[in-house]
């Protein structure tokens, strides 16, 4: 409960520190060859909006964000699928609480016309080269050494197109989706939380 207070009150001050460059990420240099695909490990519901209303001024701000669930492999996308509603349901909750001190902060510091943003997640990697027979062999040869002396072979992650975000504000509200979804699957079933587009409208400002 500590770390979730702590992560509340601390989002919106890294978001007012991050957007002043307007909160986009470079994209990531992506080999010509290959075009970057979406695995079939990775879920796209539709986007999510809500809207946050500050009673004391009636100001209105309209937000949709796009995110995408990483399943840990192509069996857990059935499970996820399963609760996806719920999970969606709890993504509002949290970012419903989250959004509305980061609008507060925003109404109160920036003028009228300078407070939406805009973050766009950092481009998709291409898919890895096919390994040759001879890699092939290779691993086969040592997995073979390692199981006749009795060692494990740590495994290579999957294979996964999304970048590291250098954006804190959206890192850590990546993480705090991520916690919130693995409360409705079993372990090691979901491997990531995507905030892949953020954008949001004022309809008072000018």
């Amino acid at each position: 409960m500590a770390l979730a207070f702590f992560m509340v009150a601390t989002l919106p001050v890294s978001a007012n520190a991050n957007t002043k460059s307007e909160e986009t990420e470079k994209p990531t240099e992506a080999d010509p060859t290959k075009a970057p695909e979406i695995p079939d490990t990775v879920i796209v519901p539709d986007s999510v909006s809500l809207t946050i209303v500050l009673p004391k001024t009636g100001t209105i701000r309209q937000i949709v964000l796009n995110i995408w669930l990483e399943a840990q492999n192509k069996q857990a996308v059935g499970a996820i699928e399963q609760v996806l509603p719920k999970i969606i349901n709890a993504f509002l909750i949290d970012l419903q609480r989250l959004m509305y001190r980061d609008t507060q902060q925003r109404f109160e510091n920036r003028e009228p016309g300078k407070r939406s943003f805009r973050y766009d997640g950092p481009a998709l990697l291409p898919p890895p080269p096919a390994k040759t027979e001879e890699e092939l062999a290779a691993e086969a040869e040592a997995a073979e050494k390692a199981e006749e002396s009795g060692e494990v072979l740590v495994k290579e992650p999957p294979f996964t197109p999304f970048a590291p975000v250098s954006n804190r504000y959206f890192a850590a509200l990546q993480n705090k989706l991520l916690n919130t979804a693995e409360t409705f699957l079993p372990p090691d079933t979901i491997r990531s939380v995507q905030v892949r587009k953020f954008y949001d409208r004022w309809p008072g400002d000018t």
